[in-house]
């Protein structure tokens, strides 16, 4: 297949994935904008300005992961309250703080964990605040939730430092599980399921707690960004490299993944079944706006598979 038939199998596969995606969560809708949204962007902003200025890095980043703070609490956590909103948003700044400069303060990164542990202040004023952060969860999240944010976000910033220092190994082939091991702790999926579950709404997880392994796949597996790396035509990516540890092609196995969110999507709601609506409509928040806010952001290029993004 020549370069611009495998594009055009990439679009199909991406384009009928968004569409089911977007029929069985009755279309991409925007999180409406709370009425003291701004003031939450012009609270984490200042803080977020604070952080990087005080580590020197570019002040062009400042506004950047704000807005994608801002951005990933609306539009996947629109069922929460503007307290929690708030939280994710500063936690979320930092993280992508982490995915965007944390290669210049790779020994900030990989001490992170231990100094959270002792309490020792961090090496770049960003970490204080991600440390300080992270405690808080306990004040919003029953004890279990707080608790997986916690233990997931040390494991995350860990996995972030070794994917920095492990950057350009060979994979060997049949090592499929040591790819999932590495991307099911970077991509925050363990704290991103529970910063669903607010206090406020269930002391105990008793109701939802079979559901986690589903909402952490639909973080995990849906490999929304390969579409820009594709385009850029990048190839140090978990679809080509789990290719190469499958002895298969980029292409199979993105279609396999695919196919597995879609499913995972279906189990879950067989899963919540009707007798629980307020728990189908968290699950429906989630998996939409995880993939709307893909679609809606421009650096991943997808708005143009969509036929629907706006409905």
């Amino acid at each position: 297949v020549d370069a611009d038939g495998r594009l055009n199998e990439v679009k199909d596969i991406l384009r009928k994935f968004l569409n089911q995606v977007m029929a069985s969560s009755d279309g991409f809708r925007a999180a409406e904008a709370h009425p003291d949204g701004g003031k939450l962007y012009d609270d984490v902003s200042h803080k977020v300005s604070t952080f990087i200025q005080g580590a020197n890095d570019d002040p062009e980043f400042i506004e950047k992961i704000t807005v994608a703070g801002c951005d990933f609490a609306e539009i996947i956590y629109g069922h929460t309250s503007l307290e929690h909103q708030r939280y994710i948003v500063l936690y979320m700044a930092c993280m992508f703080y982490l995915d965007d400069l944390g290669l210049r303060h790779l020994d900030a990164v990989g001490q992170f964990s231990r100094r959270f542990v002792t309490g020792e202040k961090q090496l770049i004023p960003a970490l204080d605040v991600f440390a300080d952060v992270v405690k808080q969860a306990y004040d919003l999240w029953p004890q279990v939730g707080a608790d997986v944010i916690v233990a997931g976000t040390l494991e995350g910033v860990t996995a972030m430092h070794l994917e920095y220092t492990t950057w350009g190994m060979a994979v060997t082939p049949h090592a499929m599980w040591w790819l999932n091991y590495l991307q099911n702790r970077m991509s925050f999926c363990t704290p991103f399921t529970h910063l669903n579950f607010m206090k406020s709404w269930q002391a105990t997880p008793d109701t939802y707690i079979q559901l986690l392994p589903y909402f952490e796949f639909i973080v995990s597996g849906a490999k929304l960004s390969f579409y820009k790396e594709d385009l850029a035509r990048e190839s140090q990516n978990y679809v080509h490299i789990r290719a190469t540890t499958d002895q298969t092609t980029a292409i199979a196995m993105l279609r396999i993944l695919a196919t597995k969110v879609l499913d995972c999507a279906k189990r879950a709601r067989e899963l919540i079944g009707s007798d629980d609506p307020k728990l189908l409509a968290i699950w429906e928040s989630f998996e939409r706006g995880y993939v709307s806010l893909h679609v809606k952001t421009p650096r991943y290029c997808l708005a143009e598979l969509s036929t629907n993004q706006d409905a």
